[in-house]
């Protein structure tokens, strides 16, 4: 692996950019190493690099990361990311803290719908899992375990909330509300059914 640069970041550390990936490191150790750019890195010094540093570290981080908030494991593959570790080595804090529960995409996904679903669509839930990364064969699952069908009672609290009223409403009124309905999303039977369509 050739050092292509070394860049200095906050604190003392370092980001040595190779010609197949980039990671971080503090100053001493990559003195230590005697790390330099145009150097190399032969595989047995990478391999030692993580079994002695590497592996250990990012796995503290990911430990912090997990301690701040609960985090689905795509969310936590791109914190990492952004600290600059490599998807090798992101690979190994996934597998150590899968192996002990701390992160659990269904737990994960079913803790958001009981804590969400009074307020938000079954549609809103899957669409904000999924931008969270959860896969959709977990949130299908979460959902048939957890959720329980709060539609109803969420789409007369949003009528009441709009002050809507079918027997006063316009036809105008009517579509707006109808529209505010549908982009919550709600399923068209459910919103004629309640707004007194059907």
């Amino acid at each position: 692996m050739q050092i292509l640069e070394i860049k200095k970041e906050k604190k003392g550390r370092l980001l040595i950019c190779t010609n197949e990936m980039t990671f971080p490191l503090y100053e001493k150790e990559a003195a230590d190493l005697h790390l330099t750019e145009g150097g190399e890195l032969s595989r047995e010094e990478w391999e030692r690099l993580c079994r002695e540093i590497l592996d250990k570290r990012v796995i503290r981080r990911a430990m912090h990361l997990l301690q701040q908030m609960d985090r689905t494991e795509a969310q936590l593959r791109r914190k990492l990311r952004e600290n600059h570790y490599p998807d090798v080595l992101i690979d190994t804090a996934v597998e150590y803290v899968k192996s002990y529960h701390y992160i659990d995409d269904l737990r994960y996904a079913a803790s958001f719908i009981r804590f969400h679903q009074s307020d938000k669509s079954r549609s809103q839930l899957k669409t904000a899992l999924l931008s969270r990364g959860v896969p959709a064969q977990v949130i299908a699952q979460a959902m048939e375990e957890t959720y329980e069908d709060h539609e109803t009672e969420l789409i007369r609290r949003l009528l009441e909330k709009k002050h809507y009223d079918p027997a006063q409403a316009d036809q105008r009124e009517t579509y707006r509300v109808y529209q505010y309905l549908l982009r919550k999303g709600f399923s068209n039977f459910q919103i004629k059914r309640e707004m007194d369509l059907t």
